[in-house]
């Protein structure tokens, strides 16, 4: 209902968000997804929540509307969440529709997560090229050269900034 609600207001583009410890994330993530029945257990079944919730929104979307699917890459704490679950995940988001992957990391306290510029862009160009799906580069970003640099070395096909747009609304 809110894809559909989101089209007749005008909006352009549409994210689910299944990062950060959020509740698509929380059925991903090993970590907190302990259940042992269809949901749970093992990716596919961890999977399958956030693919339901894709295909719903995918279904009222319009297809010539792009539809952003938000996934913390790895959870950065022993045991959960990891790079190549996002690659297969980023495969079945592709086959239902999604047209690009934000590809940001965390979602629990504990996180170790190496922060230091653009470290998640590697992520981003890791699910692109092995799921074939465009991707959207996070994480450090912190300056227009680094930006650009992103795209046009092919490691993502967007570049999003959250922090730095905060501190300095005139970065662009």
């Amino acid at each position: 209902a809110a894809a559909r609600r989101a089209h007749a207001a005008g909006v352009d583009a549409v994210e689910v968000h299944g990062a950060h410890g959020y509740l698509a994330h929380s059925f991903l993530s090993p970590v907190s997804n302990t259940r042992r029945d269809e949901y749970g257990g093992d990716l596919a079944g961890r999977m399958r929540f956030a693919l339901e919730i894709a295909r719903a929104v995918r279904a009222a979307w319009p297809a010539g509307k792009p539809l952003f699917f938000r996934a913390s890459t790895y959870d950065g704490i022993d045991g959960g969440w990891s790079l190549d679950d996002s690659v297969a995940l980023a495969k079945e988001l592709k086959a239902i529709g999604v047209d690009i992957v934000d590809c940001s990391a965390g979602g629990f306290l504990a996180a170790r997560l190496p922060f230091k510029p653009g470290y998640l862009v590697p992520n981003a160009a890791r699910v692109r090229d092995e799921a074939g799906i465009a991707t959207q580069a996070v994480g450090f970003i912190t300056d227009a050269a680094q930006a650009e640099a992103i795209l046009e070395s092919g490691a993502a096909d967007l570049v999003a900034v959250g922090r730095e747009a905060l501190s300095d609304p005139h970065w662009a």
